[in-house]
């Protein structure tokens, strides 16, 4: 995990996330919580209070920074992922889908997406842009 040192406030991270209710000790399902979409305000707050890792990436995806960068010139983008309980050593919160509705796609918008989302394990491009890694 580096040297990067979570905020462990976690009950301020969970409600920037809109997430809630009592965590679980231990390392299953139930210590881990998925959030609904956010976007580049949220997760601008979620960096400056250290509560995600700009380093951290979720498997084959763009890091948190790379996603932050790309989201700064495309506001419209959004991403989702999930929060690990504070009870848990790798305390964290992950991104792993970036999303934009049909509504906000332009041409421009359409083709940095696919240029920037590689290697995703399921991917979309036909009205809605949507890329997830597993």
């Amino acid at each position: 995990m580096g040297d990067f040192i979570y905020n462990m406030n976690y009950e301020e991270r969970d409600k920037l996330l809109g997430i809630s209710g009592e965590w679980e000790v231990g390392s299953g399902f139930k210590s881990v919580r998925k959030f609904d979409f956010i976007n580049i305000g949220i997760l601008k707050q979620l960096v400056d209070d250290r509560f995600i890792d700009p380093d951290e990436s979720h498997n084959s995806s763009p890091s948190i920074e790379k996603i932050f960068n790309f989201m700064t010139k495309y506001p419209r983008v959004l991403a989702k992922g999930y929060a690990t309980s504070p009870l848990r050593r790798d305390y964290r919160v992950s991104l792993d889908t970036l999303f934009v509705p049909k509504s906000h796609v332009t041409m421009t918008l359409k083709q940095d997406f696919v240029e920037f989302c590689t290697r995703p394990n399921e991917f979309e491009m036909k009205g809605n842009l949507y890329a997830w890694w597993d």
